[in-house]
């Protein structure tokens, strides 16, 4: 799971206020960044979770009964699980299931960085995906419009920003990964839509 910039978003979600800031989702991800398995069952597990949502300005409004209730509710769903270590101390890990939930929302979350300063350069994404993939063709377009990339055609699309890390996280996500190739190019012929719709002088 890519951590860069990671953080920032989370804190950007739990403070949005937003209807689809879920408690649920946000304890999977928070307990994510807090690198699981760290929490010990017992009297000091809701007081370690409660420390780990004051790192969030917008978790004031998470009681430990609503904290509680969210962990349960994860093991319910067997997005985490309760194991003994070596020390047979009972911790709370993240299952694969929880790791796949936890990456698509990474990818809801995703935002491009912006330089300060336009480099000049284009970023061609293109993509050959096979039929049998449809889902997840339509899954890499639906984002890249998400993301405002420029549709210069049906399998070609611009960005005029670094993205390759990106690009590759969410086709590897939907499985067309190795369909989707990125390209650096110096120069577009006729670029004027392109510049417009990036607001590039």
């Amino acid at each position: 799971m890519r951590k860069e910039g990671y953080m920032e978003r989370l804190k950007d979600f739990l403070n949005s206020g937003t209807t689809e800031a879920k408690i649920a989702t946000v304890a999977l991800c928070v307990l994510a960044v807090a690198s699981i398995p760290v929490l010990v069952m017992g009297a000091a597990v809701m007081g370690n979770a409660v420390q780990v949502f004051k790192m969030f300005e917008g978790s004031k409004k998470y009681s430990h009964k609503q904290i509680s209730s969210v962990m349960d509710s994860m093991k319910r769903q067997r997005l985490i699980e309760y194991v003994s270590d070596k020390h047979g101390q009972t911790i709370v890990k993240i299952t694969k299931k929880g790791e796949t939930k936890l990456r698509a929302f990474d990818i809801e979350l995703m935002k491009i960085k912006k330089p300060h300063k336009w480099d000049g350069k284009w970023r061609l994404v293109m993509f050959d995906i096979p039929m049998r993939f449809t889902k997840g063709r339509e899954a890499l377009r639906f984002h890249l419009k998400k993301l405002n990339f420029f549709q210069f055609q049906k399998s070609a699309w611009i960005y005029p920003f670094p993205c390759e890390d990106e690009i590759i996280f969410i086709a590897d996500f939907f499985g067309v990964g190795k369909y989707v190739e990125v390209l650096t190019v110096e120069n577009i012929l006729r670029d004027d839509k392109v510049r417009k719709h990036f607001k590039l002088s």
